[in-house]
């Protein structure tokens, strides 16, 4: 047997980032809760970097001689803000024990994680679909996961395998990832290893914080969008102007680096900015009812269709909403959910029963354009496929 080394060239074209695009990417994807690490290391590799924060500052109280007159006369006239400093209502001068008990800290039992679970799934699922969800809760067990697999629990209790997992997809979509999982695997394929569903409520092991990347708030009838703020701030003092305009050829080579790097962090995370902002003014362009509480449907969101408005690719839009959460007035949700497409069926369905009641002889065809100009992009087989399920008969 004998062994040769061939050496040939071949020519091929391949897509490829740059080391600048693909951090810019990394740092539109990281959350609230990673991105502040990731700057802090920028920072500390970067001299002509600094973070910019929020520095909040305590009101220092005057001196007894000075408020103690005009103190007690706010007092006396009703005005709470101007309290003697004694009277602070952020330290207490004595314990608030009394034999061994302090009653300022004594607290109602916390709700346990079945009970936290079926509360969020009474004002999420109709009657219907709670029944099914009472169903899964009776084969859960204390982790989350469940002790059977769904087509038995389907048999044992006369019901449909769709419906059992259209509930599990709107609590998962819901905030409650890998709850009624089958198997530890598919657990650790969603949430990684060592996190189960009930980690971190009163019965579970593992604390998951959530801190929203973007606010939604309703405001003097107007709404407000707004995105948790991270950003970096050029800083050159005059040392650094000096070696950049008389230092040595390598100093000086090294901060016109440094600057160079430091104003694209800076426009990578004002884009970053930019990016959720357009996201949050979308959410709010079509579900306005739904944050004002006026209507429980949920209009969900297009990538294709925010990434065109945005000026990007699909995939940068995906980026941008992994793993962030949105705070709104009806409460916190993961961005994502505002892309799901189980709201999206709910309101095809919903509009499939009215006009296909108001009409009964339409043909599917007929329907997919009714759909459009209602703002309801799917394809005939799948309008055929939900008329099914509705009972409304199938169009020759």
């Amino acid at each position: 047997m004998e062994l040769n080394h061939n050496v040939s060239q071949r020519l091929e074209q391949k897509l490829g980032l740059s080391l600048k695009a693909q951090q810019a990417l990394k740092l539109l994807q990281l959350n609230s809760m990673e991105i502040t690490a990731e700057l802090e290391e920028i920072v500390q590799a970067n001299p002509l970097l600094e973070m910019k924060r929020e520095d909040y500052e305590l009101i220092e109280g005057k001196s007894d001689l000075e408020s103690s007159p005009e103190d007690e006369e706010n007092t006396e006239d009703g005005d709470l803000y101007s309290l003697p400093e004694n009277n602070s209502i952020y330290m207490k001068p004595e314990s608030t024990d009394r034999d061994g008990w302090d009653f300022d800290r004594i607290e109602a039992q916390q709700p346990t994680f079945r009970e936290i679970l079926r509360d969020f799934a009474f004002y999420i699922l109709d009657d219907d679909l709670f029944s099914l969800f009472e169903i899964l809760l009776d084969y859960m067990d204390d982790l989350g996961m469940l002790t059977e697999d769904l087509e038995k629990i389907a048999r044992e209790n006369h019901c449909s395998v769709d419906g059992l997992c259209c509930v599990i997809s709107t609590m998962r979509d819901g905030g409650f990832d890998g709850i009624f999982a089958s198997s530890r695997e598919e657990i650790e394929a969603l949430l990684g290893p060592g996190l189960f569903p009930s980690s971190g409520y009163s019965d579970g092991a593992f604390v998951r914080y959530v801190e929203p990347d973007l606010y939604i708030e309703f405001i003097d009838e107007k709404f407000i969008v707004t995105v948790r703020d991270y950003s970096l701030v050029l800083s050159v003092d005059e040392s650094y102007e000096e070696i950049m305009e008389h230092g040595e050829k390598t100093a000086k080579k090294y901060l016109e680096e440094k600057l160079e790097e430091a104003k694209f962090y800076i426009s990578a995370l004002e884009r970053r900015k930019a990016t959720l902002i357009t996201i949050g003014n979308e959410i709010v362009i079509r579900n306005a009812p739904f944050l004002l509480k006026t209507s429980e449907k949920i209009r969900p969101l297009k990538m294709n269709s925010v990434a065109d408005k945005i000026g990007v690719v699909v995939s940068t839009v995906s980026r941008a909403v992994k793993d962030k959460f949105v705070q709104t007035p009806v409460g916190t949700f993961p961005i994502r959910y505002f892309f799901g497409n189980l709201q999206e069926k709910e309101q095809a369905l919903e509009v499939i029963a009215e006009i296909v009641r108001g009409n009964p002889d339409i043909s599917d065809a007929e329907l997919v354009i009714e759909l459009n100009n209602r703002d309801i992009s799917i394809a005939r087989r799948t309008v055929n496929k939900y008329r099914n399920q509705l009972g409304l008969g199938k169009s020759k």
